[in-house]
C-alpha cells in the first residue's frame, strides 16, 4: 500500500492519539506537523490521515497563521535586497513613528539625512531594515567586513519618542567612545547612547555624523575602491 502524500498546510489527523494539525514539512515519508499547541513533530505518513471537514475547519486559522509567517519570512529575505521595498519600510518605519510622536519623526528624519550624508545612501548596502519583527527594530547602517567579504551590522538605530544608538565596538573609531558611554550594548559587542531629540541639537549631533564618516572612509564603498598605492621604485625616475 502507498503512503498517503501530503501537501503542506494540509489538515491532518493523527491516527493513534487523534491529534489535529498542520502539515508544515514533507520529507519523503517524514511529514511534520504544527498541532494546535505544542511543539512540531515529525510522523511517519502512515500514521497521519487526512483531517475531516469540521477537523479541517478547526485547523483553518492555524493554516492561514502558519502561511502568513512563511510569507513574512520570504518578504524579509526580499526586502533586505530590494532597494525599493527598503525605502518603503523605512517609510512605514517613521510613519509609525510619526503617529504617536510627529516631532520625533521630524527630528529623526534630520538626523538620518545627515547619517546618509557621511554613510552614503544605498538601501541593502550601506544600510537596510530590520522587518518584520518586534526585535529591535528600525534602520542599521552596515560596514563591509574585510575578513569575511559581507557587509554587516555597524550601527543601529532604535527610533521612538527618544533615540538610543548601538554601534559595534570593533568599528568604534579610537577617541570616540565618549559619545557612546553605555557599555556591554549588543549582548557585550557594543556600546550604546540614549539620546532625547529635544536636547539632541544640529550641534550635538555633528560628532555622531562626523563619527560614522570617519567609520565609513575607512571601511566604506570609498576604501573598498580605493586602489592600492604603487609600489615605491628604488631608483625613480626624475
Amino acid at each position: 500500500m502507498e503512503p498517503t502524500t501530503f501537501e503542506i498546510y494540509a489538515p491532518v489527523r493523527n491516527t493513534i492519539n487523534k491529534a489535529l494539525g498542520v502539515v508544515v514539512k514533507v520529507a519523503g515519508d517524514n511529514v511534520t506537523v504544527q498541532p494546535l499547541s505544542g511543539e512540531r513533530m515529525t510522523f511517519k505518513s502512515q500514521y497521519l490521515a487526512p483531517a475531516t471537514e469540521a477537523e479541517a475547519a478547526a485547523l483553518r486559522d492555524l493554516a492561514t497563521r502558519l502561511k502568513l509567517e512563511e510569507e513574512n519570512r520570504e518578504r524579509a529575505k526580499t526586502v533586505k535586497t530590494d532597494p525599493a521595498l527598503i525605502r518603503e519600510e523605512f517609510e512605514k518605519f517613521v510613519k509609525h513613528i510619526g503617529v504617536r510622536y510627529p516631532k520625533s519623526a521630524e527630528a529623526f528624519r534630520e538626523f538620518w539625512a545627515e547619517l546618509m550624508a557621511a554613510a552614503g545612501d544605498i538601501p541593502g548596502q550601506t544600510w537596510e531594515m530590520r522587518p518584520n519583527t518586534s526585535k529591535n527594530p528600525g534602520p542599521v547602517l552596515k560596514i563591509f567586513n574585510k575578513s569575511t567579504q559581507k557587509w554587516v551590522y555597524c550601527l543601529s538605530l532604535l527610533a521612538g519618542w527618544g533615540l538610543r544608538l548601538e554601534m559595534k565596538k570593533e568599528f568604534l573609531p579610537a577617541g570616540s567612545e565618549a559619545l557612546f558611554p553605555i557599555d556591554h550594548a549588543m549582548f557585550g559587542s557594543g556600546r550604546a547612547v540614549e539620546l532625547v531629540y529635544r536636547d539632541f541639537t544640529p550641534e550635538k549631533r555633528k560628532p555622531y555624523a562626523d563619527c560614522v564618516r570617519e567609520i565609513y572612509a575607512r571601511y566604506g564603498l570609498s576604501a573598498i575602491a580605493a586602489p592600492a598605492a604603487p609600489p615605491a621604485l628604488d631608483n625613480p625616475v626624475a
